[in-house]
């Protein structure tokens, strides 16, 4: 494990601390520049996208200059271009405005036996080596490092935990609260510990993402978007096949996303002068913060029903968002995550746009060096209908903890494909993960496959309380209600792609009552003077819909938690769970109306 201490010149109060693992120094390297896709970010104009790499080689590390021009300074020294550096505690690189200090390879090495250099190496590291107490500003520097882990070292928190993720540390203390965004995002400030320099508290779940469970103080004039509204604006699109598109987004003002993988976010458009909200599961990774992402499939009609309307949402995202483009969203909302389990051993199964989940807890993975082991099993139509394939085939090939595998239900002629066919079997599970009872599973995509794998991997005799799904959509009117709830007590998660791209999937939580069976039921809506007459067989949001009732709405599944509306009076009959309610919000009778029917005369607070 290499430790790095990161300073900005412009802000010598606020540091930054990154412990980079070995698995990714001998694998490539960990990479150090402007880009959201290094390992040590350094925002500036003056830094190169990748400027450097810190390597290790014969059991050393060293840093070396990627940009050829070599513009950087090394224990005050101009360096040399492709010059492999040799690191020792307290050694420092220079880059633009920011300062990197070597804060503790596993020894340090005494000069006199210095290590076997990299090959390329030359005899210059020993005649710089010679020169680095000469100059001014080092002393200060190291004795500043070393005072950091002498304190360290004196604090009463003993829980220090590794993360590839950086952690920041304020050296003067930092103000408790939140501050809202300009834009509407919620700005973070995490209470600093009592020791001015000492590490801040981490949290027990072991290896999870820092920036998805708690952030530090941001960079200046940056703010940490949390939770509540945001309006972003579209930077780049990518088209991953013929019908899906990522959209990667910013925000209006400098913004720093943090969420969990596997989370989603609402989006709040306007379609043709109507007010149109749909959720999205994020496929990037918080491991990125710089910018936020969602992969979209475009949804035609129904091949046995061509009268039906198309996708509306995602066939407008396709249409009408543009590079530049600007749209409100909230969120993140979703228990859809491994972070929050401490087991290594994951089965990741999906089809179609279910991807974007796993997509993103697996960058997440392998971006910050979790101890995670996965296998990522995805179904397709067709090798060109495989998302983010090229992605997924360097990720497998470049890490050792990544284990991939595809599978397409239909062949295409004159395309050659080496991979599994047809759908997925209990000898095809056992073929791509012999040890899937010991995994968690989790498993997204449309209703029938997701039915399907649930039934195989419990037939195969799979701990259901280790299995998790996301369901794919809020209900439709005449959609069938079958359970989608996972068994045996484990947590149920929602839908978060595109609600027009499959039927629904909820559970009737109803204690026998027969839904067919129709019945005369009163809705009042108290602040919109509004009443109306109902057999019960539609969800209270729609309802509230037809009647002009504005009622906000997220997930329509019962997990975002934004449709929750105060129940004044009355009964209600859930759609499956309402995770998007807690223990206060029921206590103080709040309900959520896209899964809640009447279940007798019902009063609401709107």
């Amino acid at each position: 494990m290499l430790k790095i201490k990161l300073f900005n010149s412009r802000q010598p109060i606020v540091s930054q601390e990154f412990e980079l693992a070995e698995n990714h120094l001998n694998n490539g390297g960990c990479t150090v520049g402007s880009s959201s896709t290094c390992q040590v970010i350094l925002p500036s104009t003056k830094v190169k996208d990748i400027h450097g790499k810190f390597f290790l080689e014969n059991d050393h590390y060293y840093f070396r200059d990627l940009t050829k021009v070599a513009n950087y300074q090394f224990n005050d020294e101009a360096v040399k271009i492709d010059y492999p550096y040799a690191l020792e505690t307290d050694d420092i690189i220079r880059i633009g405005e920011f300062v990197l200090i070597v804060d503790g390879p596993p020894r340090k090495r005494n000069p006199k036996t210095r290590p076997r250099k990299s090959k390329t190496a030359k005899s210059e590291t020993d005649k710089a080596s010679s020169k680095r107490s000469a100059k001014g500003s080092m002393p200060s520097l190291k004795s500043l490092g070393r005072k950091n882990r002498r304190n360290q070292r004196t604090s009463t928190d003993s829980s220090i935990v590794s993360y590839d993720q950086p952690r920041e540390i304020s050296q003067n203390g930092s103000s408790n609260g939140s501050s809202s965004t300009s834009n509407g995002g919620v700005a973070t400030d995490i209470p600093l510990p009592k020791s001015a320099t000492s590490t801040l508290p981490l949290p027990t779940v072991k290896s999870a993402p820092l920036s998805a469970l708690q952030v530090g103080p941001a960079p200046n004039g940056v703010k940490w978007w949390t939770k509540g509204d945001l309006t972003v604006r579209c930077i780049e699109i990518i088209e991953d096949t013929s019908d899906v598109k990522t959209f990667r987004f910013v925000g209006t003002t400098p913004t720093l996303f943090n969420y969990k993988p596997g989370q989603f976010v609402t989006l709040n458009l306007t379609i043709d002068g109507k007010p149109v909200k749909r959720s999205y599961s994020i496929s990037s990774s918080p491991s990125r913060p710089h910018s936020l992402e969602i992969t979209v499939k475009r949804v035609p009609s129904p091949p046995d029903v061509p009268d039906a309307p198309p996708g509306l949402v995602s066939n407008w995202l396709h249409d009408n968002v543009t590079v530049g483009s600007e749209i409100k969203l909230s969120g993140p909302s979703g228990k859809f995550t491994c972070v929050d389990r401490s087991e290594t051993k994951l089965l990741f199964i999906s089809a179609g746009s279910g991807i974007t989940p796993m997509m993103s807890m697996s960058r997440w993975a392998l971006d910050t060096g979790a101890p995670r082991d996965i296998i990522f099993f995805h179904s397709a139509r067709s090798p060109q209908d495989l998302i983010y394939r090229r992605e997924l085939e360097a990720m497998d090939a470049q890490h050792s903890n990544f284990h991939l595998a595809f599978s397409i239900t239909r062949s295409s002629v004159g395309e050659p494909w080496w991979g599994f066919t047809g759908r997925l079997t209990d000898i095809l599970v056992q073929a791509i993960a012999p040890d899937y009872k010991e995994r968690l599973i989790f498993v997204c995509g449309p209703d029938g496959f997701m039915k399907g794998v649930k039934s195989l991997v419990e037939s195969m005799g799979f701990p259901m309380e280790n299995y998790h799904q996301e369901s794919f959509g809020g209900a439709k009117k005449g959609a069938s209600k079958s359970s989608s709830s996972q068994t045996n007590g484990a947590s149920s998660s929602s839908a978060v792609a595109d609600v027009d791209t499959a039927p629904a999937t909820v559970e009737d939580s109803s204690n026998g009552s027969n839904n067919s069976t129709s019945h005369p039921y009163t809705v009042v809506f108290v602040k919109s003077e509004k009443q109306v007459t109902t057999e019960g067989k539609t969800p209270l949001l729609e309802i509230a819909e037809e009647q002009m009732v504005e009622v906000n709405s997220g997930c329509r599944s019962g997990v975002c938690g934004n449709c929750k509306v105060k129940k004044l009076a009355g009964t209600v009959r859930y759609d499956g769970e309402p995770d998007g309610l807690d223990e206060s919000d029921e206590e103080k009778g709040y309900i959520l109306t896209c899964i809640a029917h009447p279940a007798g005369r019902v009063v609401l607070d709107v």
